[in-house]
């Protein structure tokens, strides 16, 4: 019995260890996109989008650094302009991507409906890429 208890109390340690270490983690990628914003905002290059220097066209995620730069200066009509599917369900994709780190530091799945949920965003993301182009 006391030996059960000793394993069990060590993989709760090990549990915990590694979720903090998830959590540094998405501290620092919390960090690295900070200081990407800072470094866009002093006017530094951001980084182009392969997919728009290949072919011309504007990606589902053509505009987000514009959109994040106009949001946090305050312009929300700029923002609209830059990416306006991502303008418009920012809120539903940070609770996606949110709710997703949460049960991924706790080591949980998300379920089928969290994860059909989050294919269905996808769909719409690339469907609104294919219609931003043809407008």
């Amino acid at each position: 019995m006391a030996a059960e208890n000793n394993l069990s109390q060590k993989n709760t340690e090990a549990k915990n260890r590694y979720s903090s270490r998830k959590v540094l983690f998405l501290l620092l990628v919390l960090l690295a996109g900070s200081a990407y914003l800072v470094w866009t905002r002093a006017g530094g290059a951001a980084v182009p989008c392969l997919f728009h220097a290949v072919t011309g066209l504007d990606c589902p995620g053509c505009g987000v650094t514009r959109m994040i730069r106009a949001i946090s200066e305050g312009d929300f009509g700029a923002a609209l302009r830059a990416n306006a599917f991502l303008f418009v369900t920012a809120p539903y994709l940070l609770f996606l991507i949110g709710y997703s780190a949460y049960k991924w530091v706790r080591n949980e799945r998300t379920g089928a409906k969290f994860e059909a949920a989050a294919i269905l965003y996808c769909v719409g993301l690339v469907v609104f890429g294919i219609v931003r182009n043809l407008l």
